[in-house]
């Protein structure tokens, strides 16, 4: 058969979502089955397109939309369709022709077909992700054993659970099936074509073995005790903050590191990887809810980088006042917006043990955000016209907020950005009364006061092709700012291949990171290489 080109999918995959909502009304037993969320792919010329899909009842049956993760074509809405019993036909406008598509629900949770275009034909298959409790999420996370020397971590993130496979470098989303059944496809953000399997036992409690299938090859994966995880909550002024403390199972007071988030809202279930790291080679390491997320209080959009930092200090001192930890070894690992938080953290524990920082910037908002902008369009392969207008906006917007005047000038800018598809980029913000906080309160925030305050050893590393932080800019302003520092232990490391999140990438823009697959080699040893010479 002749495969339909890559410029049709958008059509196919409009074709696609109407099928599933025609399926439903189609079923008078179960007229609710399609209903949430769909993973799944088409075959392609270049191979298979992964799309998702979400379906939703509205008062005259069935809405939803598609989308292509990988390619950010971004969603398509529901057309017309006609279903009788199992058998579906419709028709939708392609790019170029009329789509033909024919389908059926071969078992619960499944549904394939084949859609044709003039000449050309492809077949699909939709695979229904479930929903699971927080309750089965916990028991299935935790840290199994493949064979000796090869541990596996599955662990909970915001959207549900992770894996994580050091041995092969790989990190990656997590479907549930059923409460029994876990698939990840061959990317980060991708769900199909399956690639790993993953099968639980039924249990009510902590599930001790799984069945973990990779390309073919099975093995069972039976659950480990690295270490133990403790739940924690501190003060930090007015704020309440929940936590995780993991504790090595190893007697002695174990060494510590208090890890640090980057921008915006985030919950101890965004660590994950970092803290399993850290427990896994004897160090403990405190996790924990940013204000104003999870299950803290407070607000973290009103936070300025001086309540980050004593949120930091209020886990070191948590972590200094336990019996089975070595008050003289705690450190901190600040990520992205966290590499300007972590030295202020150091100017309120002058006897802090070490700094790790990673994608850190090392100039003041402002400046970063002006540089950001072009860095991040670029990758991302936008023109240099429209290049050249983020950055005259970004210049704008912060004339609006030096001087408060100019909003409604500003608002129409940032309607014009939203047309030509940039807006995202350039942090719009939601009301003038925001943006002059921000002003006030973080975009003039000078680092260099604090890191050239450093009196403890710090590691630093970047990603060669950050579009975020630039590590050609920033390496060698932070290593100017460290020479004048109290330290004369400072480590720099730039993993050429790496983005911003330290994941192996081709441009280092975020179109595509769910394409990614892991890691870059050797960044995760290095943290622990670093502290086991100076812990």
């Amino acid at each position: 058969m002749r495969a339909i080109t890559r410029r049709q999918w958008i059509s196919v995959a409009a074709v696609l979502t109407f099928v599933v909502g025609a399926a439903v009304r189609a079923s008078a037993m179960e007229p609710d089955w399609a209903e949430g969320e769909w993973i799944g792919g088409f075959d392609g010329q270049d191979g298979t397109i992964y799309v998702t899909a979400q379906i939703e009842a509205s008062g005259s049956g069935l809405t939803g939309h598609l989308e292509l993760p990988l390619a950010s074509d971004g969603a398509v809405a529901l057309e017309d369709v006609k279903a009788t019993g199992t058998s579906l036909r419709f028709g939708v406008s392609g790019a170029e022709n009329r789509l033909a598509f024919d389908g059926k629900r071969r078992e619960p949770g499944r549904v394939t077909g084949t859609v044709r275009q003039g000449r050309g034909a492809a077949a699909f298959e939709l695979l229904k992700v479930a929903t699971l409790p927080p309750a089965r999420l916990d028991a299935i996370a935790g840290n199994y054993q493949l064979e000796p020397g090869h541990d596996v971590l599955v662990a909970r993130s915001p959207n549900g659970l992770i894996y994580v496979d050091q041995a092969q470098g790989r990190v990656g989303a997590l479907f549930a099936l059923d409460d029994r059944t876990l698939i990840g496809g061959p990317s980060l953000g991708s769900g199909y074509p399956i690639e790993l399997k993953i099968e639980v036992p039924a249990s009510s409690g902590p599930v001790d073995r799984l069945s973990w299938t990779w390309r073919g090859k099975a093995a069972t994966a039976m659950r480990q005790h690295p270490y133990r995880a403790e739940p924690v909550s501190f003060e930090s002024g007015s704020v309440r903050l929940s936590g995780t403390l993991l504790l090595p199972d190893t007697p002695g007071r174990h060494p510590a590191v208090v890890m640090i988030h980057g921008s915006g809202p985030a919950t101890r279930d965004a660590l994950w990887p970092w803290a399993d790291m850290y427990a896994r080679a004897g160090i403990a390491v405190l996790i924990h809810d940013k204000r104003g997320t999870g299950a803290s209080t407070g607000s973290w959009s009103a936070a300025t980088f001086d309540d980050l930092a004593d949120d930091a200090f209020a886990g070191v001192q948590l972590l200094r006042a336990r019996p089975d930890i070595d008050a003289r070894r705690v450190g901190v690992h600040g990520m992205s917006q966290g590499g300007w938080i972590a030295p202020l953290v150091a100017r309120r524990a002058p006897d802090l043990a070490f700094i790790i920082a990673e994608s850190a910037p090392a100039m003041t908002p402002v400046e970063h955000e002006r540089l950001r902008v072009p860095y991040q369009l670029a990758a991302d392969g936008f023109a240099p016209d429209v290049i050249a207008r983020a950055v005259s906006f970004m210049d704008q917007k912060f004339e609006v907020a030096r001087t408060g005047e100019g909003w409604a000038d500003l608002q129409a800018s940032m309607a014009r950005a939203a047309r030509e598809g940039w807006l995202s980029y350039v942090n719009p913000p939601p009301s003038l009364e925001n943006l002059r906080w921000n002003w006030d309160h973080v975009l003039s925030y000078d680092p260099a006061p604090a890191l050239e305050a450093i009196t403890c050893p710090v590691l630093v590393l970047y990603g060669g092709l950050d579009s975020i932080v630039p590590a050609r800019i920033h390496r060698d302003r932070m290593k100017a700012m460290l020479e004048r520092a109290h330290t004369r232990d400072v480590t720099i490391k730039v993993f050429e291949q790496a983005n911003h999140a330290f994941l192996e990438a081709v441009t280092g823009g975020r179109r595509e990171t769910p394409a990614l697959k892991g890691f870059v080699a050797g960044y995760l040893g290095t943290h622990i290489a670093w502290l086991s010479e100076r812990l």
